[in-house]
């Protein structure tokens, strides 16, 4: 019996310290500096636009296929891209992360939300990181009852291909597990930015 009191109490103090572990961890994960690195992979309608300075820049065929897209009453608009986000630690304890959830807005219209898992640390003193966040999703069935100009404008804006500029913003709520439970974050860390028009 003494031999399960004293094992038993070794598995409280370890599931203490891990539980304090990787409290303090998501702590310094919320000091953290987050700032916009870059849009990887960005593809509209399954049109690559990564490298594209204009729609003229388009090929005839790219051109044609975006054009049908668009103009489709019936059919979706799929955006997808991977989001870079830069991370610095300035604190003193180096900073876990689990996975986190997210909301994605631009122009104060939310986009998509969801949830990544990745395992990172952020090491204490000024350490970097960079976050890669993969995200896709259907612009006409976002934008449902705005105007085709309207999804138009947007979809360019935010591709740095439009006439204007895209405001975004990111939410992230970091997570942490202990004993194989996820527990999330009780806030969410916004960061926002400015695609800037090529």
């Amino acid at each position: 019996m003494k031999k399960i009191v004293a094992l038993w109490g070794l598995t409280i103090f370890f599931f203490s310290c891990d539980l304090a572990k990787q409290a303090v961890g998501t702590y310094a994960l919320t000091q953290c500096k987050y700032d916009y690195s870059s849009i990887s992979g960005l593809t509209l309608a399954g049109i690559n636009l990564q490298n594209v300075s204009s729609i003229s820049s388009l090929n005839p065929l790219s051109a044609a296929n975006l054009l049908a897209a668009f103009s489709s009453s019936s059919g979706s608009l799929p955006l997808s891209f991977t989001l870079n986000l830069d991370v610095t630690n300035p604190g003193a304890q180096t900073a876990i992360l689990n996975g986190a959830n997210y909301i994605l807005e631009i122009d104060g219209m939310e986009m998509t939300q969801g949830l990544f898992n990745q395992q990172l640390q952020i090491g204490s003193g000024g350490g970097k990181a960079t976050i890669p966040i993969a995200m896709a999703f259907d612009l006409k069935k976002v934008l449902s009852g705005k105007s085709l100009d309207a999804i138009k404008n947007l979809a360019f804006n935010f591709a740095g291909i439009g006439t204007s500029s895209s405001n975004v913003t990111v939410k992230l709520k970091p997570s942490f597990v202990v004993g194989g439970n996820t527990i999330s974050a009780p806030s969410y860390i916004p960061i926002s930015f400015t695609l800037n028009k090529k």
